[in-house]
């Protein structure tokens, strides 16, 4: 048993890397230009798609991706980007950066990374991501998200997070439950150029939108304005 957590330490050693560590420019870039493409993937596949309605009713989204770290402890940990949306105007906030945590001790074969959506459903979920970190399931609710045009009816008013995950392309109905979110406030000061910035400064929109991030907001705009 000490063994197997100690290798579970180390692993999350490698993968909970704090964003202080480092992290390029270029690198934020890349994770920016990742959700891009995994909103966009998922918004366009009719299996997988998130249900605009909710889109509309979230109080923002995270797009991230967990990385598999032993075919034996099944450590996860993932990085990607939080949006708030503003419940009066419909606008999205720029990009907050995060990174997660997963740890679970037991036998897990198979998947290597899992994508995943979580829609912010209530005040408590978006008061929660805007600790240093939010534990899902215990700081905030959290539950696999539905599809179908009466998707809403089958929130409970209680669901903090909604969470559509794939892997390789499918729906994997995974609801992240025990995983960890973390603010990366370096990440975000190496993005936005501005010392000291953290999410909730994101998020009450106190920071100019930098180019990069223009495209995701674009999207996000565009699928809460479609019908399902």
């Amino acid at each position: 048993m000490r063994i197997k957590v100690l290798v579970l330490m180390i692993c999350c050693s490698f993968l909970v890397v704090p964003d202080v560590y480092a992290v390029s420019r270029k690198k934020l870039n890349e994770r920016i230009e990742r959700a891009n493409n995994y909103l966009e993937d998922v918004m366009e596949i009719p299996d997988t798609r998130i249900p605009s309605a909710l889109l509309r009713k979230s109080h923002g989204v995270v797009i991230i991706r967990q990385y598999k770290a032993g075919f034996i402890f099944g450590v996860k940990g993932g990085k990607g980007v939080a949006l708030k949306r503003d419940k009066k105007t419909g606008k999205w906030s720029a990009p907050s950066f995060v990174t997660s945590a997963e740890g679970s001790v037991g036998f897990q074969a198979g998947l290597q990374s899992v994508d995943a959506i979580l829609l912010i459903m209530n005040k408590r979920g978006l008061e929660s991501l805007l600790k240093i970190k939010c534990k899902l399931g215990l700081d905030a609710s959290v539950a696999i998200g539905p599809y179908g045009r009466d998707a809403d009816a089958k929130i409970g008013p209680d669901t903090a997070f909604l969470v559509y995950a794939t892997a390789n392309g499918f729906f994997a109905g995974l609801s992240l439950e025990g995983g960890v979110l973390t603010q990366g406030n370096s990440a975000n000061e190496k993005f936005y150029g501005i010392e000291d910035v953290g999410v909730k400064e994101i998020f009450n929109t106190e920071v100019t939108v930098p180019d990069e991030a223009k495209e995701l907001i674009k999207l996000l705009e565009e699928y809460c304005k479609e019908t399902d």
